[in-house]
């Protein structure tokens, strides 16, 4: 037992060695930064060492895997292309926040940079419900970090104060959530948990799952912007550096959607009445979300606030393939499962929002950088490599054929017409076409944007300085959008598999089938038993 044991521990340890080399390398750049002084460029390229270092130590440990039953982290399919996605996505922030920090807070900057994404892929390797917290928390409290040690100004110092605050309010609602979701089973394993509540008569408890929904889902919603905790993000997206904005707009959707995956819809779906639950709350957020970021956007001049609510609006997209999965559940992966579109749109929703930011990170007004709609007008015709990439990422961003928006949008909107033949289809029909008329109202104001590009007259005189790492993080972005649109084969079998594999649980090795026979003296009142004697 101990060997296994043993065993067990040296396989974990190799599973999360790409974060342990991050987080490694994040202590040191912190620690080092405070006895050396180093310009910034020097602490980026550390910062892309270590991502090199980890991505080699994933690929390396591709095919390990350890009893899932035993392990706090797994090294399943969801698992690693999850993380692989993560890190292909840390070098494109890196790049864009290449010129972002001043030379004496660089080294604190980047390391907190290195560390969110060592927090996001420990969510996306999870198995047990304290591990799940740790990794999210790894991504929040480095975050109020870099909202901090960027350029201060009165706007960045309120952005940071409100994400603060309210980000500890929703751990709260988190962490309360996640201590139901322990007491359902009495296990932190969540493989474990997910295998027992079926085979288990009375169990899981209506009560403590309904309390265990509402409030995980209440501290997720926050980190993905969905309705009713979306309100935080406009706000801090205007008031932070563009680059902050860009990380809030990817990474925290992207942890938050793995949490709700590992945490709640392999669980529940497994239970008839929760996932019931599950599916009309689900439902609600998710028509909501599109339907209040979709129209609100609408409104918006300034570019950031903009970005913001179309982030709510791609939250309430996703928010459609949680509902599926909650329904679908594991008996019914021949189908367009939800975790599967999850997977999809989140691929191609970091390449097309990463890349608007990154173009507007770099473009310039003379010593100011982009800001409102109107200061786009023409720059088709003066800045036109900047002009086609962002083009290329807001087309993908409204779902216009053949990008990789549009295939993330069909495969979200497929997974809700896959679910006809359940219970009150009707549901997820009606949910499939609010969200076809949602993406219609999106591509307006888009569309507009380029529009204004192409068919507006210049401005201002605009340049791009952003310098190369900016501009090669634009061109990944553009140029992944239009290839993985024309060939998104590999990204939807990958996808795919990673969907199958995290809802499978294996039949653990040591179920013993023999009835467990309790001796009646063990529950018997006492004098109850007859003793040999009087016999």
């Amino acid at each position: 037992m101990a060997t296994n044991s043993y065993e067990a521990v040296i396989r974990t340890a190799a599973i999360l060695a790409p974060e342990l080399i991050l987080l490694l390398s994040a202590v040191a750049m912190m620690t080092l930064s405070a006895f050396i002084s180093q310009p910034r460029r020097f602490w980026c390229r550390m910062a892309t060492w270590a991502l090199l270092a980890s991505t080699a130590a994933l690929l390396w440990n591709a095919g390990r895997h350890t009893d899932v039953y035993a392990s706090v982290a797994i090294n399943d399919a969801m698992s690693f292309w999850s993380r692989l996605v993560l890190l292909l996505t840390g070098f494109i922030v890196i790049g864009l926040a290449h010129d972002e920090p001043s030379d004496d807070r660089a080294g604190e900057f980047f390391g907190a940079l290195v560390m969110v994404n060592a927090g996001a892929m420990l969510v996306a390797a999870a198995n047990d419900v304290v591990f799940l917290f740790v990794g999210l928390e790894l991504v929040s409290i480095p975050t109020y970090l870099l909202l901090y040690l960027s350029r201060r100004t009165p706007s960045t110092q309120e952005a940071a104060t409100k994400y603060f605050y309210l980000s500890i309010f929703a751990s709260g609602l988190l962490l309360f959530g996640l201590a139901y979701l322990y007491g359902l089973t009495g296990v932190g394993n969540l493989k474990a948990a997910s295998y027992l509540i079926p085979k288990v008569p009375g169990m899981p408890n209506v009560g403590l799952g309904l309390v265990a929904l509402v409030f995980v889902m209440a501290g997720l919603c926050f980190r993905v912007a969905a309705v009713p905790l979306h309100f935080y993000a406009p706000d801090v997206y205007q008031g932070s550096p563009t680059v902050i904005a860009a990380l809030l707009s990817w990474v925290p959707k992207a942890v938050g959607f793995l949490a709700m995956l590992r945490a709640l819809t392999f669980m529940f779906s497994t239970s008839i009445e929760l996932s019931q639950k599950a599916v009309m709350l689900c439902w609600v957020i998710a028509a909501a979300t599109m339907t209040l970021g979709n129209f609100v956007a609408l409104l918006q001049e300034n570019l950031k606030r903009l970005l913001a609510y179309s982030s709510i609006a791609h939250a309430g997209y996703l928010m459609i393939g949680v509902t599926v999965a909650f329904a679908n559940g594991e008996q019914r992966t021949e189908l367009y499962h939800g975790a599967e579109g999850i997977l999809f749109y989140l691929v191609a929703y970091s390449l097309m929002t990463l890349g608007a930011f990154g173009v507007i990170i770099g473009l310039r007004l003379g010593d100011r950088r982009v800001e409102t709609v109107r200061q786009l007008s023409g720059m088709g015709w003066t800045q036109p490599w900047p002009a086609a990439a962002l083009a290329v990422c807001l087309l993908s961003l409204s779902g216009i054929p053949p990008l990789l928006g549009f295939w993330g949008k069909f495969e979200i909107f497929a997974s809700a017409l896959a679910a006809q033949d359940l219970e009150q289809s009707w549901n997820f029909m009606i949910l499939a076409v609010i969200g076809v008329l949602n993406a219609a109202v999106g591509a307006y104001y888009y569309l507009r944007i380029v529009v204004l590009m192409y068919l507006a007259p210049a401005g201002e005189e605009s340049r791009f300085g952003g310098g190369w790492p900016v501009a090669a993080s634009v061109a990944a972005c553009a140029g992944l959008t239009v290839l993985l649109g024309v060939f998104w084969g590999p990204v939807a079998n990958a996808a795919r598999e990673a969907a199958r594999d995290a809802a499978t649980r294996p039949i653990p090795a040591t179920v013993n089938t023999t009835p467990v026979v309790i001796p009646v003296a063990a529950v018997a009142p006492a004098g109850a038993v007859p003793s040999a004697k009087t016999k």
